[in-house]
């Protein structure tokens, strides 16, 4: 009998470790960085090949386009930091979430790569500073499908 006791209190102790380890927030890890990725990609095809965006790329100036970039930013810092959507550790580097950081800079990565991957560059016949219109315009939806993605699990 003392020894079912003593299995018993041992199971229910295991349980309590994979319960807490459940409930801890989620460090930022690879897997983490590759949702964000598929999240990114997802998010800026359907965009990359639409015409209208092409033009406004070209049309929009660069202030127009800096506002949109910090438009972006704030909006990717009030979900990451600010949100309670999922349970995510709270870890920053020089008083930035991390988690903002990997997400611009996958989003804008793969944005820019798309952009030339798919020959839109050529065939939108951007100048450089219409390449980073582009890039930007995209990013703001590759950013939300990237912070979308790492967040529900």
């Amino acid at each position: 009998m003392e020894r079912q006791l003593e299995e018993l209190y041992s199971s229910i102790q295991e349980l309590k470790k994979e319960n807490e380890k459940r409930k801890a927030p989620d460090q930022l890890g690879w897997d983490d960085i590759a949702q964000e990725i598929i999240g990114a990609v997802t998010f800026a095809l359907p965009f990359l090949f639409t015409a209208e965006l092409w033009e406004i790329a070209k049309d929009i100036s660069v202030e127009r386009s800096i506002a949109v970039l910090l438009m972006t930013l704030g909006v990717a810092y009030l979900f990451i930091a600010k949100s309670r959507i999922g349970n995510l550790k709270r870890e920053e580097l020089f008083h930035i979430p991390k988690r903002l950081l990997t997400v611009t800079g996958i989003a804008y990565l793969i944005s820019a790569v798309l952009i030339y991957v798919y020959g839109i560059n050529n065939l939108a016949d951007f100048t450089p500073g219409q390449y980073i219109n582009a890039t930007i315009l995209i990013s703001t939806f590759a950013v939300i499908g990237a912070i979308t993605v790492d967040m529900v699990k």
